[in-house]
């Protein structure tokens, strides 16, 4: 009997794990489990590129200043200053910004001299106005200063240059000096010429000042380096009206800038002889002369409307870029090289010049002749040319300055 129970407990027991192998056997399979989700981090976003330092420049000189400077608003003034051998030096020429030089009558040069950066104590010679200034000074929203002009001229100025002092309206901010005889004898007091112009009404800042385009950062680069050895100018010979008044600028690589010499003397600053005349850039403006309709008594006059466009030569660097301007009479003239690329202006001072053919200007491209002992005078041509000077003297404009 123990036997048999034995068999019957062993039988059971195979019974059950049997039963539990094929019960284990017939289940379903443990899932796979879930692969771990990936995070993918979203790329960092880029930092923002800073802003370029906004630049401030002067207007008329590309001089870079701060942004408080108060030159950034001043209003220019335009001074009319004589170039006749009797009022050579002239007080204060060397601080202006830009000049305009053309031609009057008989042959004479005059400047319309543009002060802005540096406005020194007096200047002079002050002399009448011309047509031309009709059109130069408006461009440059200028404060005009000049002695007087004949009544066709002082009609075209009042109707469009609306801030203007003459000598019948200067007040005590023009005055005659005594190393000078008339009419080259007389000044102006540009502090109380600020003052006279503000009794009459006229704002000397603006919200919109007019300028020339300098090279003033990176951007405003023209391409010097695209110019040739033939496009060198290390003199520039500016034929105005023979002997007394022609121009010679010559490069001086030491200040980067042109030295001016007219008659072939050296230009120089009443107030410092030994401080001449120097231009970073010289332009040469080619407008037409058109006799002016004669008024009795007068010399023969031009009109010269520098607004629209034309040919221009520019000189900086000691290199010569030909170009063509143009402005519509709101703004400075916009410089472009023939291929209409905008020529920026090397930042300091600018003279432009506006002979009767700025073809027949001369330029040198190796040592200029003022390295050597200057060339003789050919005396025949000198005694034309003070001729010439001595009758336009005498013929003058009356000043019509009330």
């Amino acid at each position: 009997m123990k036997k048999g129970k034995s068999r019957s407990l062993l039988a059971l027991l195979v019974a059950v794990v049997f039963g539990a192998s094929v019960i284990g056997g017939c289940s379903e399979p443990e899932p796979e489990p879930l692969p771990a989700p990936v995070i993918i981090a979203p790329e960092p976003e880029p930092e923002p590129e800073p802003e370029p330092e906004p630049v401030y420049s002067l207007p008329l000189t590309g001089e870079i200043v701060d942004e408080y400077d108060p030159r950034l608003w001043e209003r220019p003034i335009a001074v009319k200053i004589e170039n006749t051998t009797a009022s050579r030096p002239s007080l204060g020429i060397t601080h202006a910004d830009v000049v305009y030089e053309t031609i009057t009558e008989g042959g004479i040069t005059r400047f319309c001299a543009l002060f802005q950066s540096d406005v020194p104590p007096a200047i002079g010679s002050v002399r009448s106005a011309r047509n031309s200034d009709v059109s130069i000074v408006p461009q440059y929203d200028g404060l005009f200063v000049f002695s007087g002009t004949n009544s066709q001229v002082w009609q075209d100025i009042v109707g469009t240059i609306h801030s203007l002092i003459a000598e019948g309206s200067a007040g005590r901010s023009f005055y005659r000096v005594g190393h000078k005889s008339g009419p080259h004898d007389l000044y102006y007091d540009t502090a109380l010429g600020y003052e006279r112009f503000e009794d009459l009404g006229h704002s000397l800042t603006t919200f919109w000042p007019k300028g020339l385009a300098f090279e003033t950062d990176e951007e405003n680069v023209y391409d010097l380096e695209s110019l040739g050895d033939s496009d060198r100018a290390i003199e520039v010979f500016v034929p105005f009206s023979g002997s007394m008044f022609d121009v010679n600028w010559v490069y001086d690589p030491e200040t980067g800038a042109y030295r001016r010499y007219i008659a072939g003397v050296a230009q120089t600053e009443e107030a410092d002889s030994s401080k001449q005349i120097q231009a970073e850039n010289v332009v040469l403006i080619s407008a037409p002369y058109i006799p002016a309709p004669p008024v009795p008594g007068k010399g023969q006059t031009y009109n010269l409307n520098l607004n629209g466009y034309g040919d221009a030569i520019v000189f900086r660097d000691g290199m010569r870029i030909d170009a063509k301007w143009r402005t519509d009479g709101t703004h400075p003239p916009i410089l472009e090289d023939l291929a209409g690329n905008v020529i920026y202006l090397k930042p300091g001072k600018t003279w432009f010049q506006v002979p009767r053919d700025i073809f027949e200007t001369r330029v040198t491209t190796g040592l200029s002749q003022y390295d050597d002992p200057p060339a003789e005078v050919d005396a025949e041509a000198e005694a034309a040319a003070e001729a010439a000077y001595r009758e336009a003297l005498a013929t003058d404009f009356g000043d019509v300055g009330e």
